[in-house]
């Protein structure tokens, strides 16, 4: 047995306070902030005749508490992307839906790949997708520990039902990776209308799609299957990918016990294209087009069997029992690193979510939660061949063969109590507490150390991989959350939202190290949120707006001894807004946009001529995104839509030396209803045929793009039964 070692984080002090460094610049951001929030805040009051555009209070959401709740009373934040919206996009990848959330921005990689970012930078490497927690139907998609950083591949937001962002760490519902942001994809349940549909599209590249949604309810039992089917040849060689994904629900509610029974899977078999190189390269047809990592793949499975029951008590109270099974499996080719090796990782899961839900006054709701999870997690490393791209010194120590080759148990336990009380018909207070446990048990099957995988060592110091012995590790976090809103008026809300979110290490920031370490000694990143909002309509406007500050500490980042450590400092501030003016009954205008400046709070040298100074900005951030659509309404049934879709320049290294200046794009979708159920729905993506990157890096001395494809044209045609 190893005795674990336990970081637990210290609670919050009585009063929650941001502990402001001496450098960021964090009073200059802050104005700024502000007084673009003051403009913002300004812009939204327009006289004029009221019209009924009171979306965004009638808006309900569940994700916040896991019961519906009408956005107007949140003490918080929370973009909800509807089945409609969400058929007008007609994604052709997750990074399209999260165009029309504010402070979000989710990049294409090679096909389905992608990286996310939600009041953050866009993070990369091993530990990027611990920021940001995953849901389907409130069920984490991934165990604690073994995130994907292409994790939306797991998810059917195509025939969502609904998608749910909260930008920040949410409520104490959840824990692990709620640090910037929850994503929950809401699938059709089986009463959802129509009862039947079908839908086959084509486009650009040879893409095709076909789709189908069944289901059947008698009042008090029913089923619903979803399933789509997509290949697309990809608009760079050697660039295909065909996938599949379903939902198959089975609903049964008798008023007195409801049970949702979710069984889900997704296949993903890719060819992927690597990084262009050279300056502006993404500017180049030919370059763009081409594929400088041919025989790249990337092949993803995942299951997921789950059945939430609630059982309604006497008096308001309500019992939740939700247990999970889950299997996400990958393998890819890492090639964005010199000898283009080979990663293999699975892991099987499995756990419960309880909650008990009362009401001991009429004006206060109590949940009391405690969440388990299990997971086995295995990863091979393995190098095809020797390094040809890079001079001696360096090749050699990047030999052939397995780098690593191990598996890690994880196991979490968490409690909570979250309160809701009416302090009057206009004053909402919302919090709560989350103690959360999460232990890893590691094995490692190759020989411990920097050696090559037979135990012989390598020349110039020996190997760049490090493979610690077997051990354990625990990690405590204590997570407080507070909110309280006010309902002004009828048309107004205000709230306040402070809390806390954690993430333990990831198990390949702790287990998979370089050089000479040969122990990770990492902390849990932890994150400090504030949040005023403001939601509500007036005349022709409606409109949903926040300003944050908020500061990430213990943040885990490799350092110029190429050590995996934990004392990186992180401060944000910013400001999004949602606005919806109608001109008239037939047109139609929204708007979609955050401004953050995200900076560095301390200091560090990363080796090789790169370095972080605090106050620096953060890499790979835009302090500037968002969008306009401008929707068009010419007869019932009928919709066009017009939309500009805005990411502001950012910086590709920690030192801020090298820069890409950001893109803007066009997109024209339409959809009309043509009778007997019959529908034809239409888009022209980057209708300008722009040049531009959907992401841009500058690593090992050569600026290197993932390329944006140049215009396509898609078109579907379906029909509703």
């Amino acid at each position: 047995m190893h005795k674990p070692v336990t970081r637990r984080v210290p609670p919050l002090p009585q009063k929650l306070r941001i502990q402001h460094s001496r450098c960021g610049g964090g009073a200059r951001d802050t104005y700024i902030v502000l007084a673009l929030w003051v403009l913002v805040v300004a812009f939204g009051f327009s006289p004029g005749v009221r019209a009924d555009n009171a979306v965004q209070l009638g808006k309900v959401v569940v994700t916040d508490t896991g019961a519906p709740m009408p956005l107007q009373l949140l003490p918080g934040n929370t973009a909800r992307v509807d089945a409609q919206t969400l058929s007008l996009i007609g994604e052709t990848h997750p990074a399209q839906l999260f165009s029309v959330v504010p402070g979000a921005w989710v990049t294409e990689g090679s096909g389905q790949e992608s990286l996310m970012a939600i009041r953050s930078p866009l993070f990369t490497g091993a530990g990027a997708c611990g920021a940001f927690l995953l849901l389907e139907d409130g069920i984490p998609i991934q165990p604690a520990g073994f995130c994907n950083v292409n994790a939306m591949f797991w998810l059917n937001t195509e025939q969502a039902r609904a998608v749910e962002v909260i930008r920040g760490p949410g409520s104490v519902l959840y824990g692990s990776n709620a640090l910037n942001g929850i994503v929950n994809v809401l699938t059709q349940p089986a009463q959802s209308t129509p009862m039947k549909s079908a839908g086959l599209e084509r486009g650009s590249n040879d893409y095709l799609r076909a789709q189908a949604s069944i289901g059947a309810w008698n009042g008090s039992d029913g089923v619903r299957i979803a399933v789509n089917a997509t290949h697309d040849g990809g608009f760079r060689a050697a660039s295909a990918y065909d996938q599949q994904k379903f939902d198959l629900r089975f609903d049964h509610d008798d008023g007195r016990v409801s049970r949702e029974t979710l069984i889900a899977g997704t296949n993903l078999n890719q060819q992927t294209a690597g990084y262009i190189y050279g300056l502006s390269a993404y500017k180049d047809e030919s370059l763009r087009d081409s594929n400088p990592t041919p025989g790249a793949f990337r092949d993803a499975q995942s299951g997921l069997l789950a059945q939430k029951w609630r059982i309604h008590f006497g008096g308001g109270s309500e019992f939740d029992f939700t247990p999970y099974l889950r299997r996400n499996s990958t393998g890819f080719t890492e090639h964005f690193l010199p000898g283009e090796p080979i990663e293999r990782d699975a892991a099987n899961s499995l756990g419960t979510l309880l909650a008990l839900r009362t009401a001991p006054e009429t004006d206060t709701q109590v949940i009391y939660g405690v969440d388990t999870e299990y997971a086995h997690g295995t990863l091979t490393e393995f190098q095809p061949g020797p390094v040809t791209t890079l001079p001696p010194p360096q090749a050699d120590i990047r030999p052939a063969g397995f780098h690593y080759d191990y598996a890690a148990d994880s196991r979490t336990l968490a409690a909570y109590v979250h309160v809701t009380h009416e302090w009057s018909p206009r004053w909402l207070f919302a919090g709560g507490l989350r103690v959360e446990a999460v232990r890893y048990s590691y094995v490692n099957f190759l020989p411990a150390g920097n050696t090559q995988a037979d135990g012989t060592p390598c020349a110039f110091g020996g190997c760049l991989f490090n493979r610690p012995a077997d051990r354990s590790d625990q990690f405590v976090n204590v997570l407080p959350k507070f909110g309280v809103s006010y309902v002004a008026s009828d048309t107004q809300t205000f709230y306040l939202n402070m809390g806390r979110g954690a993430r333990a290490p990831e198990a390949t920031e702790l287990y998979e190290l370089q050089r000479q370490q040969s122990v990770a000694d990492l902390h849990s990143e932890t994150l400090d949120s504030y949040e005023f909002g403001w939601r509500g309509y007036a005349g022709r406007w409606s409109w949903d707006t926040d300003v944050y500050s908020m500061v990430k500490n213990h943040f885990i980042f490799r350092d110029a001894n190429g050590f995996n450590v934990s004392n990186g400092r992180i401060r944000s501030r910013g400001l999004e807004f949602s606005l919806d003016y109608h001109l008239n009954s037939a047109w139609e205008m929204l708007a979609d946009g955050s401004y953050a400046i995200h900076r560095y709070a301390f200091s560090a040298n990363l080796g090789q001529g790169n370095f972080i100074a605090c106050g620096n900005d953060v890499k790979y951030a835009p302090r500037s995104l968002g969008g306009l659509r401008l929707r068009w309404r010419p007869a019932d049934g009928a919709l066009v839509e017009l939309q500009w879709t805005h990411v502001g320049g950012y910086w590709l290294d920690e030192s801020n030396q090298h820069r890409y200046g950001g893109q803007d794009l066009l997109n024209l979708r339409a959809s009309a209803q043509l009778g007997r159920g019959w529908k034809l729905a239409t888009r022209v993506m980057n209708l300008a045929n722009t040049a531009y990157a959907e992401r841009a890096d500058y690593s090992f001395g050569n600026y290197r793009y993932f390329p944006g494809a140049g215009r396509e044209l898609y078109a579907e045609i379906g029909r509703d039964f």
